[in-house]
């Protein structure tokens, strides 16, 4: 048998949203979520828990077939699968594919509803756009909005996504009292690269960098953000001291380890740079602050010598 916190953390760490509606009481209300679903929706845990999940659907009422078929899974208490337009607290729209399954008592008796979320929204659009179908993309110009959060160049996320997401964890991760971490990473002598190699060298270089960061991550709940220029940050929740530490020698490394050539940098090939923070949320107003620091140590990493990672002074060790 499983152990319950083995659950309890494939839950709480899970990409996808997850929800828990009661079916003993009106409404079929959400009696839990968890941290994936709170940042797909940008809504609270407090802000969510007691209401029934239709209120996402906002007054967008045009979506009737897919609504007739949670209704008679309901009605019939029957798993189901539906892909509803959905809004986020900021009132972007995303599409949601919905797994529904019952929970059923011993007895037979049917007590809660399961609910898995996924954000589809990127493949919805692909599909309209392979379809040719111009007119539905234009009539659903809100769906394009998904793409500002995107970096044309690397394909990670950007900066306003990253702001986005830092002020969501953040109050996440302090009312959960989890460390949160933030990483600014720069490569070193990038401009001596570019003069030397060319801008699409360059380019091809920050493609690659954004690449190994995206594979490094410590936790499936990191996330990396190109911040401008030639500088990204890794934010990562909960993660002891101990393992920040090995993870940003790491990623250091890895990008070292790609072997390009760069005859300006001291090391011979191409290097970044990394400074880190961690800070305990409920000790701190500002979200903004621990950017602040972790560029404060990046600045010293530079001033080391670079091709390193070191940890701010104000650091949890």
């Amino acid at each position: 048998m499983i152990d319950l916190n083995v659950l309890k953390a494939a839950v709480m760490d899970s990409r996808d949203g997850i929800t828990i509606s009661d079916f003993t009481l009106p409404d079929n209300p959400l009696v839990f979520i968890n941290p994936a679903f709170e940042r797909m929706t940008g809504y609270s845990l407090e802000e969510i828990v007691g209401k029934n999940c239709r209120y996402l659907q906002g007054e967008d009422k045009d979506q009737e077939d897919q609504l007739v078929i949670i209704r008679a899974a309901l009605k019939d208490k029957q798993p189901c699968l539906v892909t509803l337009r959905n809004y986020k607290k900021d009132g972007t729209m995303f599409w949601n594919e919905l797994s529904m399954s019952p929970i059923f008592e011993e007895d037979g008796t049917l007590t809660h509803y399961i609910g898995i979320q996924k954000d589809i929204t990127a493949k919805v659009l692909i599909e309209e756009q392979l379809k040719g179908d111009y007119n539905e993309l234009k009539r659903s110009k809100t769906m394009l909005e998904y793409l500002v959060n995107v970096d044309a160049l690397t394909g990670i996320n950007n900066r306003r996504f990253l702001e986005d997401q830092l002020d969501i964890q953040w109050k996440i991760a302090k009312r959960q009292t989890q460390l949160v971490t933030i990483m600014m990473i720069d490569i070193d002598h990038f401009k001596k690269y570019n003069d030397t190699y060319g801008h699409p060298a360059g380019d091809q270089a920050l493609k690659r960098v954004a690449e190994v960061l995206s594979s490094s991550f410590l936790k499936s709940t990191d996330f990396v953000a190109r911040y401008g220029g030639e500088e990204f940050i890794i934010l990562s929740i909960d993660g002891k001291p101990e393992q920040i530490r090995q993870y940003a020698d790491r990623v250091v490394k890895k990008v070292a380890d790609l072997d390009i050539l760069h005859i300006g940098s001291e090391l011979g090939k191409l290097s970044v740079s990394l400074g880190f923070s961690t800070w305990q949320p409920e000790e701190h107003e500002a979200a903004a602050d621990i950017i602040k620091q972790a560029d404060e140590a990046l600045y010293q990493a530079k001033n080391a010598g670079r091709n390193q990672a070191i940890a701010h002074v104000d650091s949890i060790t």
